[in-house]
């Protein structure tokens, strides 16, 4: 061999031993993302419900202004977003956001199932049903991306706490506590379902312990009592930028958890979207509140999804029995059958009395009035628990796809046509996900007069908008479906809307004066002094898009504290007349801002994360 040969030898060796490790799950997730949003990806933004995008958005101030403390977990990664528009088109922004959720929920759920599973496609049937799954799917629909962001993350957040309290090293803390602060980065409900999970966990493993000792106060009991303890402390002190602006709004009653009533969780509660049960429809990671999403059974005949189904369930179970001695799989059953029961709300006659005294009792539980995300936890205890079942069932556990490849005998092409079945079963499960949603989302632009409408307004910085129709959601012309009002993240200028539910009884729960002063003024336009009420908190300019009921806001053109100042027809824009630039400050708008407490918080937050940081570089 000559040298040049034995030296591509040895580089080309080096280059496989050094090959990305997660480099074959990481491109099948990437192209199952690809399958889902590939007829989204064009320019544009995908609008739907809660998801709203547009270009030259201001992420920080549209989440301090929009949200209360309880989702200050979201500014660091709210911080990166206007870094990264910065260099990116907000539209593609957007679609990296939506290919993200997927192929990180899929590789997360992959990782998490490494060290309890042998064979990769086990690996790959997990994470393919954490990724593709309803539950995903119509939460996808409802726009809920930054909860989605989170999600993906719980299956690493909940292992590496069970890692820590289980072992004997400390060295895990920073890994566990990481893992759970990136959950809170992205959205509070996701943190629930880790905190919950973590607490199953935890109470199978100390119940464990203390049984095999007699439910004596042994020294293993103690370490896992202590590791909790020591985990809760070190989470919370990492957290606390955010945790203590919550807790500050929420004990001096400005959260907004004080204007949620029991009237939210009927209206928000599950609903049964197969054949009208509630538990067969969450327990088939349906029963969203809102509905309206066109599920497998329209695709595919009903005897076909419920073997897909009951596949899952074949998978979870002979996982559970399988390994019923393991605590973390004991963990995850209590996790999934908490999830299950919380995820009912208040729609059945079984889990309504727990729900109710939960929603009194405990006020951050308000934060979950939308009960069916619980479910989540059922989708873990799904994941995980099929893995370790679809792991016994294979009759070789090898750990690569290569050991898999089918030679010429009856055996291997049965062994691969099992794998191909375990791993496809979920994508077949949820096939009206793929392809753009079936059609259910599309990609759009904003009006051309919607930007004219921003440079009319002028940039001078005095004054605030206020946009009609005074809906928080709305179904436009360009747009073809209902989305939350996106005027106070695509003006310029600061944006009074409407924060009115009207779902269900529940007209708003905007409490801040300007939204209450400017609703009251609203119900008597016809009233002289209009202007001045208008003028009075702020607002110069107000914009009236051309949508739903918009005319019913005529009397604008004959008022005489208005003038026009821009108009086209979809859109009219106002000055009002009566503003004087001399009155400020406004009254506050949106929820307030507790600047002590946040910056107690963060500086507890960069103190803690600097001693973690540390302390595992030491050791």
């Amino acid at each position: 061999m000559s040298r040049q040969t034995a030296f591509v030898a040895d580089f080309t060796e080096r280059i496989r031993g050094r090959s990305p490790r997660y480099a074959l799950p990481a491109a099948y997730f990437t192209v199952l993302s690809l399958l889902v949003f590939y007829p989204l990806l064009r320019p544009g933004y995908v609008l739907s419900l809660d998801m709203i995008f547009a270009p030259n958005a201001d992420y920080l101030r549209f989440g301090l202004h929009t949200k209360g403390p309880l989702y200050y977990g979201r500014l660091p990664f709210l911080v990166a977003l206007d870094a990264l528009a910065l260099v990116l088109d907000d539209w593609v922004i957007q679609k990296l956001v939506l290919l993200s959720i997927p192929i990180c929920a899929g590789l997360s759920m992959y990782v998490a199932c490494e060290s309890h599973t042998r064979a990769r496609a086990a690996m790959l049937f997990a994470g393919t049903l954490y990724a593709i799954n309803p539950f995903v799917y119509v939460r996808l629909l409802a726009g809920h991306w930054y909860f989605l962001l989170g999600y993906a993350f719980v299956p690493l957040a909940v292992v590496a706490f069970d890692e820590y309290v289980d072992s004997e090293s400390d060295g895990s803390l920073a890994r566990a506590v990481g893992w759970t602060t990136l959950v809170s980065v992205f959205d509070p409900h996701a943190t629930v379902l880790v905190a919950l999970a973590g607490c199953c966990l935890w109470d199978v493993r100390v119940t464990s312990v203390a049984w095999e000792a007699g439910f004596a106060w042994t020294d293993a009991v103690r370490r896992h009592a202590r590791r909790f303890g020591t985990f809760c402390l070190v989470a919370a002190a990492v957290n606390a930028y955010w945790l203590v602006p919550a807790a500050s709004a929420t004990f001096a009653g400005g959260s907004h958890l004080s204007s949620i009533s029991g009237t939210d969780l009927s209206v928000f509660s599950a609903r049964g979207t197969v054949a009208g049960n509630v538990p067969l429809s969450v327990a088939m990671l349906y029963g969203f509140w809102r509905g309206a999403a066109t599920t497998s059974f329209e695709l595919l005949p009903t005897w076909v999804v419920g073997l897909l189904f009951a596949g899952v369930v074949f998978c979870t179970l002979t996982g559970l029995v399988h390994h019923w001695r393991d605590a973390t799989v004991r963990g995850l059953a209590l996790a999934g059958v908490v999830g299950f029961v919380l995820s009912l709300g208040v729609s059945t006659a079984l889990s309504e009395p727990l729900v109710r005294t939960l929603f009194d009792v405990i006020p951050l539980f308000r934060g979950m009035r939308d009960t069916q995300k619980f479910a989540g936890l059922l989708v873990l205890a799904y994941a995980v628990l099929g893995s370790r079942g679809v792991d016994t069932l294979l009759p070789e556990h090898r750990s690569g796809l290569a050991a898999l490849s089918p030679r010429r005998d009856t055996v291997r092409l049965t062994i691969l046509a099992l794998v191909a079945l375990l791993v496809l079963s979920p994508l077949a499960y949820t096939a009206p996900m793929f392809a753009g949603f079936s059609g259910q989302l599309d990609t759009t632009t904003y009006p051309a007069s919607w930007d004219d409408a921003n440079d009319a307004m002028g940039t001078d910085g005095t004054g605030r908008a206020l946009f009609l129709p005074w809906h928080q959601y709305l179904t436009f012309s360009w747009t073809e479906r209902r989305i939350a009002t996106p005027a106070s993240i695509y003006f310029d200028r600061p944006v009074v809307e409407g924060r009115n539910l009207e779902i269900g009884g529940i007209e708003s729960h905007a409490t801040d004066p300007t939204h209450t002063r400017v609703r009251e003024a609203l119900e008597s336009p016809s009233d002289p002094t209009f202007g001045d009420q208008l003028a009075s908190v702020g607002v110069r300019y107000v914009v009236l898009a051309h949508e739903a009921d918009y005319r019913q806001y005529d009397w604008l053109e004959s008022h005489s504290d208005f003038s026009v100042v821009f108009e086209r027809d979809d859109i009219t824009v106002y000055e009002n007349l009566a503003f004087d630039h001399g009155e400020e400050p406004w009254p506050r708008m949106g929820p307030r801002v507790p600047r002590l407490a946040l910056t107690v918080g963060c500086l507890v937050s960069l103190g803690a994360a600097a001693l973690l940081g540390r302390r595992v570089a030491v050791e």
